[in-house]
């Protein structure tokens, strides 16, 4: 239908109104911007200048009252003669200080509630902002010389983790992005245990360390961590390093994880793998 002359006039004028509609908002926010801008008058070196206090504020805080490391996720099994595979991830939420030293009690007890064994495991040094992943054993004193068949189950396991007092040091490393870790996969071994082989790189030795410890994690089909084993390797920064890890006695797990962390030479590594 053909639109009498003022229609198509008052038409037109609905869509320039309506393109202008459109248009207004845009300019409206590149003023909001400008004004913003102009209102808070800082520079790139100023903001810098206010991002560098800010962080001064925090190690400040940190260093007087560092926040404690966190257990996010553990998990155990038991062997016939009452000893607890475990593995825990430890986090430590600083930005600015490294737990030095922490201590990881492992405390297991019977259906009754009685203790059978409260255990604590010095572990490495845990830098900030970083989470780590520690394997071990424990139940060590629940089999009393007793048997295989004597030997009595924990039914619960827990996990505390503490850091000694005047233990926090300030350091501006991380744990991130340091290790390479490649996984050549898990084979049934000939006396029955899990094999489980791979390389390991380190491009910095983390803490002045010149070993490693690689830790395969156990985990069931949610992803929850189950338990673990590892083992001590000797790394030299850029050069990669096999591990293999036996597995003995290991439950069902759906999947696993491999993970590194430095491991000072002053621990014990004579008893770092299993």
């Amino acid at each position: 239908m053909k639109l009498p002359t003022w229609g198509m006039m008052a038409a037109c004028g609905m869509l320039v109104l309506s393109l202008a509609g459109c248009a207004a908002p845009a300019a409206n926010q590149g003023q909001t911007a400008d004004q913003s801008q102009a209102t808070n008058g800082q520079t790139q070196e100023q903001l810098d200048q206010a991002s560098a206090k800010a962080d001064e504020a925090t190690a400040k805080q940190e260093a007087a009252d560092p926040a404690d490391l966190q257990i996010v996720d553990s998990g155990w099994f038991v062997s016939d003669n009452g000893m607890v595979d475990f593995a825990v991830e430890v986090q430590n939420p600083n930005k600015t200080v490294e737990a030095v030293d922490p201590v990881i009690e492992v405390v297991g007890k019977d259906d009754a509630g009685n203790v059978l064994f409260d255990e604590k495991i010095e572990t490495p040094s845990v830098l900030p902002n970083s989470t780590y992943y520690y394997s071990y054993v424990a139940g060590l004193t629940a089999q009393n010389g007793t048997t295989d068949e004597e030997a009595v189950k924990p039914a619960t396991v827990d996990f505390s983790v503490t850091t000694p007092e005047g233990s926090w040091e300030a350091t501006d490393e991380t744990l991130a992005n340091v290790y390479t870790v490649q996984d050549n996969g898990a084979q049934d071994s000939e006396f029955g245990a899990k094999e489980f082989t791979g390389t390991v790189t380190a491009s910095k030795a983390l803490d002045e360390a010149t070993q490693s410890r690689v830790d395969v994690v156990l985990l069931d089909k949610d992803g929850n961590i189950e338990g673990g084993y590892f083992k001590i390797v000797d790394t030299e920064p850029g050069k990669a390093a096999d591990y293999d890890i036996y597995a003995i006695d290991a439950p069902d797990y759906a999947s696993y994880a491999v993970y590194a962390s430095p491991w000072s030479d002053t621990e014990d590594s004579d008893a770092a793998s299993k």
